[in-house]
């Protein structure tokens, strides 16, 4: 990438974060539902049957996040709190190993979850048996051109109940060994290593279907893809299933239309792809537009069917604040 892409890149990115306003979608009648806690700094649980957010979270209050179920073994990061994992392909917990330099392949693909996250297979099934890399990870924090509290970690072991994994802190040189117990209720436990004990944020996984927060995505910026921190929504993908209609009217949408659906399970549905980004580098000003064309529909746990449009990013000037109308399909 040369000097002047470059530098165009950075300036975009400033600008984003600095004068983002939203151009809203046309009044409309339903009621309108606000996520509350932005989506910048927390993660909230929305569930369509009560129509409420039934839990919000920071994003600061985990780094990393364990599947349970039985048979769960992946694991993910926290990119939306600036959390990424480096995978060495090392096997001594000592060995002279550091952070890239970019972030690029250090958080989790949300499009091709859970077959694409930063850590990967650090265990493999081979005729019934579990096979370990016992490969080094490093976490660190990155502040925007270095990494900061970095972690050494190997990840020992999974079964059934339980995860276990060592860590030892670059620093500091504190090392122990965290065993994390499965939780069935919820789809990931998680483990903060601020407060050094695991966690349980998630509500109950028959309880809620979209998840609200940032996290990093590939986006396209000037013919270039580049890792770029978003505010969207993840499906619970394990009850929730989903899917884009971006033909047909909002209005138009009817139950019986649902046959010839191909709902799917993909964790980024809808994503962050509901609005775009319109960007005056000269004027410094840029301003997110909602895809008004853009309706999804949801099938929840409890067979029932939704359609949702979004209306608005922003909440008094602020962005990070989804609306969004929502209908029950009859």
């Amino acid at each position: 990438m040369n000097r002047s892409l470059l530098f165009t890149i950075m300036t975009v990115l400033t600008l984003l974060s600095c004068f983002e306003e939203d151009e809203r979608v046309g009044s409309y009648e339903g009621k309108v539902t606000l996520i509350a806690d932005s989506v910048q700094l927390y993660q909230s649980f929305f569930d369509f049957e009560t129509g409420r957010v039934v839990k919000s979270v920071s994003i600061d209050s985990w780094h990393l996040g364990f599947e349970c179920g039985e048979t769960g073994w992946h694991i993910v990061t926290n990119s939306g709190a600036g959390w990424f994992i480096f995978n060495t392909g090392q096997t001594l917990p000592d060995a002279a190993e550091n952070m890239p330099e970019s972030i690029d392949h250090l958080f989790d693909m949300p499009s091709l979850f859970p077959d694409s996250t930063a850590v990967g297979d650090w265990v493999s099934f081979e005729e019934n048996a579990k096979v370990y890399s016992h490969n080094l990870y490093l976490l660190g924090y990155h502040t925007g051109d270095h990494f900061t509290g970095i972690k050494r970690i190997v990840f020992l072991e999974v079964n059934d109940s339980a995860y276990r994994f060592f860590y030892k802190e670059q620093i500091s040189g504190k090392t122990d060994t965290i065993t994390v117990i499965k939780d069935e209720s919820v789809n990931y436990v998680y483990y903060d290593f601020e407060s050094n004990q695991q966690v349980t944020l998630e509500p109950d996984k028959s309880e809620w279907d979209l998840a609200f927060g940032p996290y990093y995505d590939l986006a396209t910026l000037f013919g270039v893809t580049i890792p770029y921190l978003v505010g969207g929504s993840f499906l619970n993908e394990g009850q929730t299933e989903a899917v884009l209609d971006s033909v047909t009217s909002f209005q138009d949408i009817k139950i019986s239309m649902v046959s010839d659906y191909q709902f799917m399970h993909q964790r980024d549905i809808p994503g962050y792809k509901w609005k775009g980004v319109t960007v005056d580098v000269t004027g410094g000003s840029a301003s997110y537009a909602v895809k008004s064309h853009y309706n999804y529909i949801f099938h929840t746990s409890a067979n029932n069917f939704y359609k949702l449009k979004f209306l608005s990013y922003t909440l008094d000037g602020r962005s990070g604040f989804p609306q969004f109308e929502f209908e029950r399909l009859e």
